[in-house]
């Protein structure tokens, strides 16, 4: 654990959050392939794939949040979690005043520990479940640890990774879930103004899935039917991909 902390103090930590669903981790191989890419940004050569799964069953929990750190050798550390904190009956977000950062500058796909746009946006969390960041261009990004979607006329519609958003592993899941039911989804440019005209908005993360939206700011959503169908739905559908 020194070892850890001495690390930190000289360099970026990187992360993976996982969940398990009746004891097996979703989507291993992609939060490998991930924690592969924000490593590679630091110019550091990764874990192999073997020891990768080992830590992971080693330390097998609800929600798991593997972190690794560089100092001389990659250090890991497993901080087991539960998803509780995240079971919320009425989900309130709002758009926080915090850009995400510009993509030039810190690539959206580096997932790592104390980014200060991050950091900064869930200061001005307050009461909501989470905020939801824009971007230089005043597109909507994501929530800080969540992506956004909106349903509209029937339509899916999410910010394209071109809006400069992570590319969410769930996010992934969620879009092929919706496809294979027969639903049309649309990665794009998403201008703020959408969100409250929407007929659903939801956001997508490890812990929760599909978590549907009641409120935006001190306006109320138009409905979750849809999307809390969905989101049962979605817990099945990963369950059966294990």
């Amino acid at each position: 654990m020194d070892d850890v902390i001495t690390a930190l103090t000289k360099g970026i930590a990187v992360y993976e959050t996982l969940r398990t669903y009746n004891g097996k981790p979703f989507a291993l191989k992609e939060h490998y392939e991930r924690l592969k890419k924000s490593l590679s940004y630091l110019k550091i050569e990764p874990p192999a794939f073997e020891d990768f799964e080992k830590l992971v069953y080693e330390n097998l929990s609800e929600r798991m949040r593997i972190v690794y750190v560089y100092s001389k050798s990659l250090l890991e550390y497993v901080f087991q979690e539960d998803t509780e904190e995240f079971k919320v009956e009425y989900v309130k977000v709002d758009i926080t005043t915090v850009r995400r950062a510009d993509p030039w500058s810190i690539p959206p796909d580096l997932k790592s520990l104390g980014r200060p746009d991050i950091y900064l946006a869930r200061l001005t969390k307050g009461d909501n479940y989470d905020v939801i960041m824009l971007g230089t261009k005043g597109q909507v990004c994501e929530g800080t640890f969540s992506n956004v979607f909106l349903i509209k006329n029937g339509k899916f519609i999410t910010p394209s990774l071109e809006s400069g958003i992570l590319d969410g592993i769930t996010r992934m899941y969620v879009i092929r879930f919706l496809k294979e039911s027969g639903y049309e989804v649309e990665e794009r440019f998403v201008e703020p103004a959408e969100l409250f005209y929407a007929d659903e908005v939801f956001l997508t993360h490890t812990s929760r899935g599909i978590v549907p939206v009641n409120q935006i700011g001190t306006l109320k959503t138009k409905s979750v039917e849809l999307s809390s169908k969905l989101s049962k739905a979605f817990e099945e559908y990963v369950k059966c991909l294990l």
